[in-house]
């Protein structure tokens, strides 16, 4: 079990410096059972691996509401690197354009999908 601190890491500790990384730090002090997380720290040098990542992904897409590839924790370990990740990935989601709903006559016929991926006319 990791340690309930990073005495080893204490000299580069650096306080998250926003509310997104303020979220985030809670959440991995949450997964990896550390009472304080930097930005500069590192996931997997902290006590991290593959089965608790996939926790932070759970916890980060309940709160920031994102969907993320796994392999970017692998990519941006550091706090401050993953919290960039998500807030990319939040503003490219909510940047795609819905396409608006348009109503359909209901004189005409419509197209449906069956279960077998056939096209369907009613």
């Amino acid at each position: 079990a990791p340690e309930q601190n990073r005495a080893e890491l204490e000299a580069s500790y650096l306080a998250p410096r926003t509310p997104a990384e303020e979220l985030m730090a809670g959440i991995w002090q949450e997964v990896l059972g550390l009472k304080q997380v930097g930005v500069n720290d590192n996931f997997f040098e902290l006590g991290g691996h593959s089965l608790l990542a996939t926790q932070v992904f759970s916890r980060t897409r309940e709160i920031f509401h994102v969907e993320l590839e796994f392999r970017l924790i692998f990519e941006s370990p550091t706090l401050a690197g993953f919290t960039v990740v998500v807030e990319e990935a939040k503003k490219n989601q909510t940047e795609r354009k819905t396409p608006p709903i348009v109503p359909v006559s209901r004189d005409g016929y419509y197209m449906q999908v069956s279960s077998e991926g056939s096209i369907v006319k009613d």
